[in-house]
């Protein structure tokens, strides 16, 4: 041969990872063959390999890939790591058949892991293989690294899904998750229909503690519906799985938990109240969305049944749900549920509303707190309209207290002097609970600038009015001067636009008691400021 032999034409560089004499015993017996020109052409193509990746010499990876395209070897099962890490930066025309190569040669797992981290196909099939079968042999399982996603061809899914399926039925039933997850993690589509799915939902029904995700599952809804039913067969004969539903089951259950005539569906949905927080939020806002649904068969009594038979439902929520139907629909079996939870309850103004729900079904006492709040409704309608109004002195403090942020609305959008005149003839107790009321406006950081600025303007003008006594100037100096060291110049300014507004003489007024308290310390209790005591 001219030329040389091949281990004189490719000499061995050193730092290759392998012996000196590892290269001689690699070809010189090919050299020596008949089929020597293959030898020259394997050590070509390693050549090109290193070239390729800008290396000037072939390394052990490149010869054994050289000699899987040229000469068909096969690759010993500890050379695999080698080659797959060569297959990273592999020329794309050659990648199949060297994979195939190390595929046949039965990878360790981390092998097929990296592979399939990389490469779909057949790399996947034999890492979910190797996975499946330690899944059914009861091998402990190591943590799952994440896969890419890619599309499975379609005879490689149906592939997957029989390897899966298969595993299933032979897999003990509390394996089964195990299982399931792997499926979602290789993006196998697994149906109920194709794996012994009753057997795990039987385990899994008499497990509840498992606390199993069906999230975690491509079959995931399926199952839980295969669970509902077998919950739902075993609590026609057995408390046990009623107290599962209550300890376990409702929270994976309470969204499809709609049918409040359903056993299991009312369990749920009482215990799903009972737990409170979101979960008792949510499930009452689904049935007072569900009950002014015309086209849905609930009837209110059996809602409010499965809602609240192991915990009360409070004012809001009844008024959400009873609130939610056409007058028709509100029973006298509805009407007398609603009046034992008011009748423990503070009067509120939601407790105003769902009384006015009631309007049909109300005894003496709960129709004098009806008209009582009629009143209060139409002398704040009335002042909003600019009517004249009169005394509320005939409604009850509970009833003014229930209904105060809808009067104090109408008298901060009016004019001060208006509503001081409104005020006034109101009476004493409207008067008593603005002292609080309107303090607690202003000090409210949530409320709107403008509504925090008009709750002081009405304070000092009420204070300045001639029909306050001492006890009200005392007190609403005291808020005041609070509100006014704690402020700024700006704050003071936007109250002095909204006087001059009312009235030049308040405005005047006002900044005459502003350069008093600039002048004076605070002090902790006093008598009126002589301002006040000036203005009389």
């Amino acid at each position: 041969m001219s030329g040389g032999s091949p281990a004189e034409q490719t000499p061995e560089p050193p730092g290759t990872g392998e012996p000196p004499q590892a290269p001689a015993r690699r070809w010189v017996p090919r050299v020596l063959t008949p089929d020597s020109v293959e030898a020259v052409n394997v050590v070509e193509l390693a050549d090109e390999f290193a070239r390729t990746r800008g290396e000037p010499h072939a390394g052990p990876a490149d010869r054994l890939a050289a000699g899987v395209i040229v000469l068909g070897e096969a690759l010993a099962t500890e050379d695999c790591a080698l080659v797959a890490a060569w297959l990273h930066s592999a020329p794309a025309d050659v990648r199949g058949p060297v994979l195939s190569a190390v595929l046949a040669a039965e990878p360790p797992r981390e092998v097929l892991t990296d592979l399939a981290a990389e490469h779909s196909g057949r790399a996947r099939i034999a890492l979910l293989r190797c996975e499946v079968a330690d899944l059914v042999g009861g091998a402990q399982v190591p943590e799952p690294v994440p896969l890419t996603s890619n599309p499975w061809g379609a005879d490689e899914a149906e592939e997957a899904r029989s390897l899966l399926a298969d595993a299933a039925a032979e897999v003990a039933p509390e394996r089964v998750d195990l299982l399931l997850r792997t499926a979602t993690r290789f993006g196998v589509d697994l149906p109920p229909d194709r794996f012994a799915a009753e057997r795990f939902v039987g385990w899994w029904a008499s497990h509840p503690e498992a606390a199993l995700d069906p999230a975690e599952w491509p079959c995931g809804d399926e199952l839980v519906a295969l669970l509902r039913q077998t919950l739902g067969e075993r609590l026609k004969h057995s408390d046990v799985v009623l107290t599962a539903v209550n300890e376990h089951w409702w929270p994976l259950l309470r969204r499809t938990a709609t049918d409040p005539f359903e056993p299991l569906d009312a369990a749920v949905i009482s215990a799903a109240v009972r737990a409170k927080g979101d979960a008792r939020r949510e499930i009452v806002d689904l049935f007072a969305d569900r009950l002014r649904d015309p086209d849905l068969p609930d009837t209110p009594e059996a809602v409010l049944a499965a809602l609240f038979s192991a915990a009360p439902p409070t004012v809001d929520e009844l008024h959400r749900l009873i609130g939610a139907l056409p007058a028709t629909a509100v029973t006298e079996s509805i009407a007398q549920r609603a009046f034992s939870v008011l009748s423990k309850a503070k009067v509120t103004g939601r407790h105003l509303d769902l009384l006015r729900v009631l309007s049909h079904h109300l005894c003496a006492d709960q129709r004098e707190l009806w008209a009582e709040d009629g009143r209060v409704r139409s002398w704040a309608a009335g002042f909003s309209r600019g009517a004249e109004v009169g005394s509320l002195d005939d409604v009850s403090e509970r009833v003014l207290r229930a209904r105060l942020p809808e009067v104090v609305t109408a008298l901060l959008a009016a004019d001060p002097r208006a509503a001081v005149r409104a005020i006034a003839s109101a009476g004493q107790a409207l008067q008593r609970l603005l002292l609080r009321e309107l303090p607690s406006v202003w000090n409210d950081e949530r409320a709107e600038e403008s509504r925090r600025d008009r709750a002081v303007a009405l304070a000092f003008v009420l204070a300045w009015s001639d029909t306050a006594t001492a006890d009200v100037r005392t007190a609403y100096d005291r808020e005041l001067e609070r509100w006014a060291r704690g402020g700024r110049r700006a704050d003071h300014r936007r109250i002095s636009k909204l006087l001059r507004v009312s009235a030049a003489d308040h405005a005047a007024g006002w900044h005459e008691w502003l350069q008093e308290i600039v002048r004076t310390p605070a002090e902790p209790d006093r008598a009126p400021r002589k301002w006040w005591q000036r203005r009389r």
